[in-house]
């Protein structure tokens, strides 16, 4: 178990990290003092299971930080902490594992642990079976995107790796559980995945798809129905 801990305020680190330590009994914890450093160490090759990131720091934005591990890992978890209640909309939007208020107390640290093995469980369980060519299984939190090329489905994975099957859209998406959602004709999106979603399209990893204008509504509302179910832990029994 790798955590990170990001929080400007070095009595604050201590002490989450002496809780953690206790909770999370041989979990390797690294500390960061702003969040630049958080997504510098990602890009050089260092994975989180978890990371706590403060909000307010005098270096980094705890949001912005977010937004860009999202960009490079997407199954990484987050949990945010802050003295305000303020940055709700912005937490929820990106789908984070919980959002603490200073001072927190034990029992929700303990309530983090139980949110990130439920939902780390869920993943690991949900796989798709691809073909008997493939003989290949995917853990469906792997996959970013899925795209239709010429009757055959590019199917993009975190690592920035893609494979290629014969199929269809449609019958691919029936395979699917209710984290996917068919943006238009001829992509998938896993709504983990995204970083951004506006007013006709969302981004992932750096890349604009259009939204559908038949289903634009319909695909907005699954999105926001499935952040707050996520939320409010629902996604996770």
């Amino acid at each position: 178990m790798n955590i990170a801990v990001c929080d400007d305020e070095r009595e604050d680190r201590e002490e989450l990290c002496r809780d953690l330590a206790e909770i999370w009994e041989g979990a390797q914890i690294d500390v960061f003092e702003n969040g630049v450093d958080v997504v510098r160490k990602i890009q050089q090759g260092s994975y989180y299971d978890l990371i706590f990131l403060d909000i307010i720091m005098e270096q980094s934005d705890g949001i912005m930080t977010g937004k860009e591990i999202r960009r490079y890992f997407p199954g990484i978890e987050l949990v945010y902490i802050s003295i305000s209640r303020d940055f709700g909309p912005e937490i929820y939007e990106l789908n984070a594992l919980h959002y603490l208020i200073k001072p927190y107390t034990r029992e929700k640290l303990e309530e983090v642990k139980i949110r990130f093995l439920r939902r780390s469980e869920r993943r690991r369980r949900a796989v798709i079976h691809l073909d008997r060519e493939k003989q290949q299984d995917i853990p469906l939190h792997m996959i970013t995107y899925i795209e239709s090329s010429h009757n055959n489905l590019l199917i993009h994975l975190i690592t920035g790796s893609e494979v290629k099957i014969r199929g269809s859209i449609r019958g691919f998406m029936e395979r699917l559980d209710e984290r996917f959602l068919r943006i238009n004709r001829g992509v998938i999106v896993n709504m983990e995945s995204i970083e951004q979603m506006g007013a006709d399209s969302c981004e992932i990893a750096g890349i604009t798809f259009m939204l559908s204008r038949k289903g634009k509504a319909e695909n907005k509302k699954k999105y926001s129905d499935w952040l707050f179910r996520s939320a409010m832990g629902g996604w996770d029994e």
